[in-house]
């Protein structure tokens, strides 16, 4: 929301943030709190706008280079397919909240494909969106049961803010996401799903060609798609055609678009959520970040699951980022700050949370990331972006520090973080 504050300080107070500002201005009502000092950056909570935690356990995958995003999917199928009880779902998915908390994740879009999975966020004070995923449902899947089902887990108690999840417009019928898209107007929920992964989608929604469909095996050529042959259109156009593309809705991946498509993503208010280290290891052509920069667009950040990329720290995908933005010929002034406003910001709008979420504003939550990172010729953005990864040290949610490198047993921290949380000879990102 501003330049940096160099010698900043936060004040916080229960779950809010009382005040921000420089430590020469530190108002007298604060001077008596506690305080702890440190070098360093501090930033607002990262917003990952795109995990599947509970494939934590798939971490091997993650590690291997496929030749596309059919060959990963084959892969995935197989390890998918293995986990025989839910309880591996569970563990997965707090291991993986913890992985993301322990590198500055205070939000996170999750998409829960599994229900054991459910509650991970919740349960270890981290924020954001838990998407019930609908995939592999067909018209007559939907009406011969599908659609009760799903009612009945959007009706389950939740201690997250829930939404909805359509995995993709090639793998849920038409008029299944129709209905879903309508449902999240009716009850005021978010949607999040996955377009422009695959450089076979455009051959499915023009012309009924089912290759990416290959991983569904027999059911595949029931698709209403493949049996009309297509729709003649490129992915976000039909996605939009089918109610997807508007500003409730924020999708991961954006590959595959020209620029038509990605003019009517920024028409709409839809959002991307970029995961280049996942597009590298599935074997994805780069996105066009350069362009989304220029044009203008509020882009996101994402991991994806520990399936298909490295880690979870989401520092390493902001970093990958500004590699191919400049690789394309991006030479704005502005590429580490809209990056940081991409991990933070960006994140928090796609996900529609609340106002201050992804910033560090007087009232706003106390959701704050600390990073052991140098800025010796004063660029803090262009310091976190190129130095972040790997450096977190300090994670507070709502208030309550949920991982401090400089404690033992950091993963069990959920006291809540003193008056004064950070202060000290290092700069206050907001």
């Amino acid at each position: 929301t501003g330049a940096p504050i160099e010698k900043g300080v936060i004040v916080v107070e229960g779950a809010k943030v009382a005040w921000v500002g420089r430590e020469a201005d530190l108002p007298s009502q604060f001077a008596r709190q506690a305080v702890d000092r440190f070098r360093g950056v501090i930033t607002p909570g990262l917003v990952n706008a795109h995990t599947h935690l509970q494939y934590t356990g798939f971490a091997a995958l993650g590690k291997r280079q496929f030749t596309s995003f059919e060959h990963w999917a084959d892969e995935f199928e197989v390890e998918y397919l293995a986990v025989t009880s839910p309880d591996e779902w569970t563990r997965a998915a707090a291991q993986g909240v913890k992985l993301a908390i322990n590198s500055g994740t205070t939000s996170l879009a999750e998409i829960i494909t599994n229900d054991a999975a459910r509650g991970a966020l919740a349960a270890h004070f981290a924020g954001g969106v838990e998407y019930l995923e609908v995939i592999s449902e067909i018209d007559r899947s939907w009406a011969d049961g599908g659609r009760d089902a799903f009612l009945q887990r959007l009706a389950a108690p939740s201690q997250s803010q829930v939404g909805i999840s359509p995995h993709a417009p090639y793998s849920v019928d038409p008029d299944v996401i129709t209905d879903l898209v309508r449902l999240a107007h009716d009850t005021d929920l978010r949607l999040h799903t996955h377009l422009g992964e695959s450089g076979f989608e455009d051959a499915l929604y023009q012309h009924g060609i089912p290759r990416v469909l290959d991983v569904f095996g027999d059911l595949r050529d029931e698709y209403v798609l493949v049996r009309e042959g297509g729709r003649g259109m490129k992915a976000a156009v039909f996605a939009d055609s089918i109610g997807l593309i508007c500003p409730r809705c924020h999708i991961a991946h954006g590959v595959y678009f020209d620029r038509a498509q990605r003019d009517l993503l920024l028409a709409q208010g839809t959002q991307v959520a970029l995961c280049p280290r996942s597009n590298a290891v599935i074997g994805l052509d780069m996105a066009p970040v350069a362009d989304y920069l220029r044009e203008g667009h509020e882009i996101a950040v994402g991991t994806d699951s520990l399936a298909s990329s490295p880690s979870l720290d989401l520092m390493a995908d902001v970093k990958e980022l500004a590699v191919i933005a400049r690789a394309q010929g991006y030479d704005g002034a502005d590429l580490f700050a809209r990056l940081i406003r991409a991990a933070t910001v960006g994140g928090a709008r796609a996900m529609g949370l609340a106002k201050g979420y992804g910033t560090l504003t007087r009232g706003g939550p106390a959701d704050i990331a600390a990073f052991a990172v140098a800025v010796p010729d004063g660029e803090v953005d262009r310091a976190l972006v190129e130095g972040a990864e790997g450096t977190c040290i300090l994670t507070i949610a709502a208030g309550r520090v949920l991982f401090d490198a400089r404690q033992p047993k950091a993963f069990e921290s959920t006291a809540p973080a003193p008056g004064l949380c950070a202060v000290g000879n290092s700069n206050v990102q907001h």
